[in-house]
């Protein structure tokens, strides 16, 4: 059997240049049988390598080069103790300072075989580790002296990074990149290439000895079982404390509990039990209680346990939640189910999880960053000691070079949310490193981790859950209570009918230009349609929701067969949640639920070749079933729209409740809510699409003002009060210390009265100044005498004149009569803040139509001109890959949608990437009541 020794991949960041996929179609093509792949001081691509060398019949064996500055060990594992102490090795190299190589393989050498091409590491190993052999190599043979003297064995290496000799450019590129030199600095040293198998065998055919080593060491390495269960947190009789814990719950929820519901959770708990999930449960129950609020979503909304230990929202039995999408008896995969906290508390979450389970049994879970076409051409221009592209041969060898990079990964960095918990320290079962945060970080993407049975958790950040917060303590602190646990905002008329004419603009997931134009075109603003188009609103899925639409208001439609009648008909016989592709698979190809959940995954994540097989075997079965090749071609087609990214209804579902509470306060508390949409930083759109929204809503916007605004926006009554965090240029420190002092002082009852009680540095002031904020304590002095008036009678001694205190101050001027704001100073306004504290910034352009927004409605047909401000926009491509454009635009009366089709978005993008009003000509179309225009030109004014 052949095998090789000591491969480097392109996971030897910016080093190795082989990939996966070439390496392994190449090595079966040789018929080689195993291959250990040795990267540079890290497994990052130990789970893909295994998955791809089981495509092309490779057993990919673990190991690893560990680097010092005598040279290379090559550890090769032979045992699950050998695993973990690789492991072990590699963190402790990544995250100790004082770390010895030499000293450590001393108490990790268990389970590993050890060779080195380098003498000087042979003398420093050898009588430390059980097994160490000489490394020989095609193009090295510098060991053999020093292993026999100290009487090693001999191995045969490969110690090769290039897959060919045209390699070498990209090799030396991605080692200056890795160096941050350029390419005429950077030291030579060659990396080597992987030869044939028969040139192998050739250039090592004196040294029999070493090759017969490699495949008895090839043998000791083969058929480990290293990843076989899962790792959960120790919880000292954890089956009876989930049992306990979901009782109790269950009984707050509901208060008596029916046989229903006592079925459900029998049911559920001995699926969980039985796979050993309880302490998963567990976790999540304890980290879910660090935190004021949360939004527990995915599949795992489906389930009764998680809603009665409150890590869920939603009631599946209320929505008829379907938990097998979650967990069933014949699924392998460990539970997945994401939380999301309120975004500015998600940190202090993460650090509160990592003490709660000590920090040595927790660490982050990794993004591998790949150099994309950008990036890759950026950088290998910078190693050429370039910015711009050369013509001629050398701007093809830099054009050749950087598109091989393209899909490279180059470093590390955090998953948004992904964080794993075992344990034992969670070293013994996969390396780890600090990442540029500071977090301990497993080397390994969300599947890898999956993969070696690391159960992850995803402890997400969530604005719109940080809006509820901040709007209810809004409330509370004017004496407005709203009791939670008897607050049903999805049983509410007004907030329905509401989100039914598509007014959702700043409620979570229902606020995007699509999701208000499927609003209004559906006309449905009740919980259980929301939670139908949170699902259908994908992006392969823009036919299929004309459909439901149009069946929705009446239209006549049958199932496509009638095992799907019953299935399908809350969705009016359309495939609209991620569980409905296994559910179909089930009932027309007779899938089991294993294999109707593994179709759904390939589906959803567009894998090719296991698309086509998952497709063969769909098509058999409904064959085998009597299904018609017709109707079998129209349900592949539907469940083709899942690709890309879809939801399940639970997830759908836990996100609709989060919608309705939203949308709740803004039907009924609109200042108080608004105010919280802007103090978190809003959603889809920026600052001013808000503000603009909440005066179309009725609303006064007052300030920012000295004595009225704290540092967040608040509301009272029908005003929203903005807050000093509007101010661009004001220091946190300097809004911090007015706050401070207003609270200490009381309100500043002039502008003399300010400066005596507070220093703060010119910028500070010169920002306030120009967003208006001491307008009414000097109504009557225009904010260039506001600014000088300050600055010379500073306390801190801003002076004009650079005389500081020695000269009393000139007294304040007055003219007595209150000062009209002047265009230059609106233009400041403007430039400070964002948006303006009266009127919409249109008011500082010249007015070109009488037309406004609001009147679009009566002009379906016609050819119209109309001035609006872009404030989002969404390209999309058309069926032949050409870029078209929706684009959402505003002005004092309404918000509206144009549409730029490719011919005009070619023509007219550049005026609306800048982001300034503009006059736009079109015509106003009507798509099942949706207005829009149509647009033919536009002209900046």
């Amino acid at each position: 059997m052949a095998s090789r020794l000591a491969i480097r991949t392109y996971y030897s960041l910016l080093w190795g240049t082989i990939t996966p996929e070439r390496l392994m179609e190449r090595l079966s093509q040789e018929g080689v049988k195993r291959v250990a792949i040795t990267d540079r001081d890290n497994l990052y691509g130990l789970h893909h390598l295994r998955e791809v060398g089981k495509e092309y019949s490779v057993e990919v064996l673990v190991g690893a080069e560990l680097t010092s500055s005598f040279g290379s060990l090559f550890a090769f594992v032979t045992s699950k103790e050998g695993f973990s102490n690789l492991t072990r090795l590699l963190s402790a190299k990544k995250m100790e300072k004082a770390f010895d190589l030499f000293a450590s393989i001393e108490g990790y050498g268990a389970g590993l075989i050890f060779a080195s091409l380098s003498p000087e590491v042979l003398k420093r190993v050898a009588g430390r580790v059980e097994y160490i052999y000489g490394g020989v190599s095609p193009t090295n043979f510098g060991a053999v002296p020093t292993a026999r003297s100290l009487f090693l064995p001999l191995l045969a290496l490969d110690d090769a990074s290039l897959l060919s000799k045209e390699e070498v450019g990209a090799h030396r590129v991605l080692r200056a990149i890795g160096e941050g030199t350029t390419l005429g600095l950077l030291e030579e040293i060659k990396g080597e290439v992987l030869l044939p198998l028969e040139r192998y065998r050739e250039a090592l055919s004196g040294w029999e000895e070493a090759l017969a080593n490699s495949e008895k060491v090839a043998h000791r390495c083969s058929g480990l079982t290293l990843f076989d269960s899962l790792a959960f947190p120790d919880y000292p009789d954890s089956q009876a404390e989930l049992y306990k814990r979901v009782y109790a719950g269950a009984e707050r929820r509901y208060g008596e509990l029916s046989d229903a519901i006592l079925g459900r959770l029998e049911y559920e708990l001995e699926v969980i039990t039985t796979k050993g999930f309880a302490p998963y449960f567990l976790v999540l129950s304890d980290i879910v209680a660090l935190a004021s609020r949360t939004c527990g979503r995915g599949s795992g909304a489906a389930s009764l346990v998680a809603y009665s230990l409150e890590i869920t929202n939603v009631d599946p039995l209320l929505h008829n939640l379907y938990f097998e999408r979650f967990l069933n008896r014949e699924r392998q995969d460990p539970p997945d189910l994401d939380v999301d906290f309120a975004w500015d508390e998600r940190d202090g979450v993460l650090e509160a999880t990592i003490a709660l389970f000590e920090r040595d049994h927790c660490a982050r879970v990794a993004n591998h960053n790949r150099f994309r076409r950008r990036s890759a051409l950026r950088e290998t221009l910078r190693v050429y000691g370039l910015t711009s592209l050369p013509e001629g041969n050398l701007g093809e060898e830099i054009i050749s070079i950087a598109t091989f990079l393209e899909g490279f990964p180059h470093h590390l960095s955090l998953h948004c949310g992904g964080v794993v918990v075992t344990p034992k320290p969670i070293a013994d079962y996969a390396p780890v490193e600090y990442s540029a945060e500071g977090y301990p970080l497993l080397g390994w993407e969300k599947e890898g981790c999956e993969a070696a049975g690391l159960v992850k958790i995803d402890l997400l950040g969530n604005r719109s859950l940080a809006v509820v917060r901040d709007a209810l303590a809004n409330l509370e602190a004017e004496g407005e209570i709203i009791d939670e646990r008897r607050w049903f905002p999805c049983e509410d008329e007004a907030t329905q009918a509401m989100l039914a004419r598509g007014d959702s603009m700043g409620v979570f997931y229902l606020e995007s230009p699509a999701m208000r134009q499927l609003q209004i075109k559906s006309g449905k603003g009740d919980f259980e349609h929301i939670v139908i188009h949170s699902s259908i609103i994908r992006p392969a899925a823009n036919r299929f929701i004309k459909e439901y639409v149009r069946r929705l208001k009446g239209g006549d439609w049958k199932p496509l067969h009638p095992h799907l009648e019953e299935l399908l008909g809350e969705t009016y016989g359309i495939m609209c949640y991620q569980e409905d592709l296994s559910k179909v698979a089930i009932a027309l190809a007779a899938f089991n639920e294993a294999e109707g959940d593994a179709l759904r995954k390939v589906i959803t994540k567009q894998r090719g070749k296991r698309l086509g097989q998952f497709q063969e075997l769909f098509y058999q079965g409904c064959l085998k079933n009597g299904i018609s090749e017709e109707v079998i071609e129209s349900v592949w087609e539907m469940m083709l729209s899942f690709e890309g990214y879809s939801f399940c209804k639970a997830h759908s579902a836990s996100y609709a409740l989060l919608s309705f509470q939203c949308a709740y306060l803004r039907r009924h508390y609109p200042a108080q809510f608004m105010a919280a949409v802007l103090s978190n930083g809003g959603g889809y759109y920026h600052t001013l699409a808000y503000i603009s929204e909440s005066r179309r809503m009725g609303l006064k916007t007052v300030g920012p003002d000295i004595n009225l605004s704290r540092y967040r926006y608040w509301g009272r009554g029908k005003e929203v009060v903005v807050g000093l965090m509007a101010i661009a240029n004001l220091s946190f420190k300097g809004a911090q210390a007015l706050i401070e002092e207003r609270s200490r002082g009381g309100e500043f009852l002039t502008l003399t009265d300010f400066t005596q009680r507070l220093s703060l540095p010119r910028d500070d002031l010169v920002a306030l100044v120009n967003g208006g904020a001491f307008d009414a304590l000097a109504p009557t002095m225009g904010r260039s005498l506001q600014i000088r008036a300050l600055l010379t009678h500073s306390r801190g001694g801003h002076s004009l004149g650079g005389q500081g205190e020695l000269f009393a101050p000139p007294p304040l001027p007055s003219t007595g009569k209150c000062h009209p704001t002047t265009r230059q100073e609106l233009e400041r306004e403007f430039e400070t803040l964002g948006f303006l504290r009266e009127g919409h910034p249109l008011a500082l352009y010249r007015k070109v139509t009488p037309l406004k927004g609001a009147n679009l409605k009566h002009c379906v047909g016609q050819k119209v001109a109309v001035v609006g401000w872009p404030i989002t926009q969404k390209r999309v491509y058309t069926i032949r890959r050409e870029v078209m454009s929706f684009t959402s635009f505003e002005d004092e009366t309404a918000l509206f949608e144009v549409i730029l089709f490719p011919n005009v978005y070619t023509r007219y993008a550049h005026l609306i990437a800048r982001n300034l009003p503009l006059l736009i000509e079109g015509r106003v179309v009507c798509d099942e009541g949706a207005i829009s225009i149509e647009a033919f030109k536009f002209i900046s004014i």
